[in-house]
């Protein structure tokens, strides 16, 4: 998932054959050199689109599973434990 910093550079770490997701515009002629395959996300941050998600947050149909919280003193922690890779959410949390 690249969501941040040098995307060809993220690419780069990746096995023959692998899959990258970008937020910011990756594309797969930007690596085209590499086997991999580059999938673009994109989201519609507006108003009502966050509104909607919200409630449904609130009213319970929408589940995000957060496996661990971190404070934000412990952000390090939290990265390290992202690049384990499993299944559920990490969340930095500010106080």
């Amino acid at each position: 998932m690249h969501l941040a910093g040098d995307g060809i550079q993220l690419a780069g770490l990746l096995r023959r054959g692998g899959r990258i997701a970008s937020t910011l515009g990756l594309t797969k002629d930007a690596v085209e050199d590499q086997d991999i395959t580059v999938h673009s996300i994109m989201a519609d941050a507006n108003a009502r689109t966050l509104a909607a998600l919200a409630d449904r947050a609130a009213s319970g149909a929408l589940r995000v599973p957060v496996t661990a919280t971190y404070p934000l003193e412990r952000a390090e922690q939290a990265f390290a434990a992202f690049g384990v890779g499993t299944l559920g959410k990490i969340a930095v949390t500010c106080s």
